[in-house]
């Protein structure tokens, strides 16, 4: 009789240490079913809104919403933030034959490029923290989940859905980089041919040239200047996107997952 307790005691012990894994995978799998309609528009490319946030609360994707929520949120403040910024310093309206024909113009310049560099060095120092705070809270999710829910690979790919955000965000600053590079670069030519350059006044004033090098420099400048504006304006749009792209990839995985784990 004793022994037959015992067994049945060791049975139970037995029993109940596996017990809060396969719970816990029991639970994310009826999560994963009952929120299939959430992750449709996730993977549809939709960011998580309030709704999302009440339908996952309490329930295992919970951190997981809650860290797309924030990355989102926070990428789009920093980024409005510098467009203020921006369009505050108004480097466009400052870039005329007047100010690059003169040294004081070519200064007050330098100083809107400082302000400039000052303002992009803030974003990308926050959108790093973004992108850290959510690399973080998807491993953390990840470590926390049912170790034998999901395979090796749809972990690394979970972990690396974030890349697509993170390489667009870099193009962007490449390109804010480049021009701001590019006006100094002219502003420093034009420093050092002060004496062959000067202001034009007619119908439209313009610079004149006194050697036709610098002229097709000043021309290919303005030239290159206007393609980087074009990529930047194409930048930014997808910089604002990066939350659903990076949305869409999870909820597809998400929906793999729970086809995988039925």
């Amino acid at each position: 009789m004793g022994l037959g307790i015992g067994l049945v005691l060791l049975s139970a012990l037995l029993w109940l240490e596996r017990d809060p894994e396969a719970g816990r995978a029991e639970a994310l799998v009826q999560d994963l079913h009952r929120l299939e309609p959430m992750l449709a528009r996730l993977k549809q490319g939709e960011t998580p809104d309030a709704a999302m946030l009440a339908q996952s609360k309490d329930t295992a994707l919970a951190p997981l919403v809650v860290a797309l929520a924030d990355a989102h949120r926070q990428r789009q403040q920093a980024l409005r933030a510098y467009q203020a910024q921006i369009e505050s310093v108004g480097l466009g309206d400052w870039l005329t034959p007047e100010n690059l024909a003169s040294a004081d113009g070519r200064q007050r310049i330098r100083q809107r490029l400082v302000q400039l560099e000052v303002a992009l060095e803030a974003l990308m120092r926050q959108d790093g923290d973004v992108q850290s705070r959510l690399d973080e809270s998807v491993a953390r999710w990840l470590q926390d989940s049912p170790s034998q829910w999901g395979s090796e690979p749809w972990r690394r790919d979970l972990l690396a859905a974030s890349a697509g955000a993170a390489q667009v965000m870099s193009r962007f600053f490449g390109v804010e980089r480049d021009l701001v590079a590019r006006v100094r670069d002219l502003l420093t030519h034009l420093d050092g041919i002060a004496d062959s350059v000067a202001l034009e006044n007619g119908e439209q004033q313009e610079l004149v040239f006194a050697r036709e090098a610098d002229l097709e420099r000043y021309r290919d400048t303005l030239m290159k200047l206007g393609e980087l504006g074009r990529r930047e304006a194409d930048l930014l749009a997808q910089a604002q996107q990066v939350g659903g792209q990076h949305a869409r990839r999870v909820g597809d995985l998400l929906l793999a997952s729970r086809a995988q784990n039925p």
